[in-house]
């Protein structure tokens, strides 16, 4: 889902909107259950807990702060915790098993192709912000790696301007990120 649209949905949900929260459900409520089945032993209890994390998010939506991260990132959080929770029920049932021993199978990389997605569309929105010759100079030096001397024959221009163009091609793309509130180290 397209992050502006899914801020709108945010806001219109906290307001009381039932269709606005029908849509991020519907948005979301299959990879939750995918992420969810992985890691529990039934189709029912992926059922359950995944309910359990939209019953969560209906109750934690008034208070939800955007933080310039996809709503998906904080489902995928409360969809652990309620892995974990569900684990530590069942060590209460079954005395035998030690919660520490049992493989839960969480993906330290879970989140990292989402947020990839997430960073590389944030970039060809800033991109498209920058004037023709001042992305053809990032895709020359950044995306193929071509030095400034090559970069310069190609565009048909001095070392020094190309240097010019690559400042203020990375200061408005820089500019152009903080807008959209990228943050490079979350």
């Amino acid at each position: 889902m397209e992050r502006q649209r899914e801020k709108e949905l945010i806001a219109a949900a906290q307001g009381g909107n039932a269709h606005a929260f029908s849509q991020l459900y519907h948005a979301y409520v299959d990879k939750i259950y995918r992420y969810i089945l992985f890691r529990v032993e039934s189709v029912e209890t992926a059922q359950d807990l995944t309910s359990e994390v939209f019953l969560k998010m209906v109750e934690g939506l008034p208070t939800y702060q955007d933080r310039a991260i996809p709503l998906l990132v904080w489902l995928y959080r409360i969809a652990h915790a309620r892995v974990v929770d569900h684990y530590r029920r069942s060590r209460r049932k079954a005395m035998q098993e030690n919660i520490e021993d049992i493989q839960i199978g969480v993906d330290a990389e879970l989140d990292t192709p989402l947020q990839e997605g997430y960073t590389a569309r944030q970039i060809r929105t800033a991109l498209a912000t920058l004037t023709e010759g001042q992305r053809r100079v990032i895709e020359l030096r950044f995306m193929r790696g071509r030095s400034l001397e090559e970069t310069a024959r190609e565009l048909r221009k001095s070392v020094d301007a190309v240097k010019a163009m690559q400042y203020r091609a990375l200061q408005a793309l820089g500019a152009a990120l903080q807008r959209q509130g990228f943050d490079p180290d979350e």
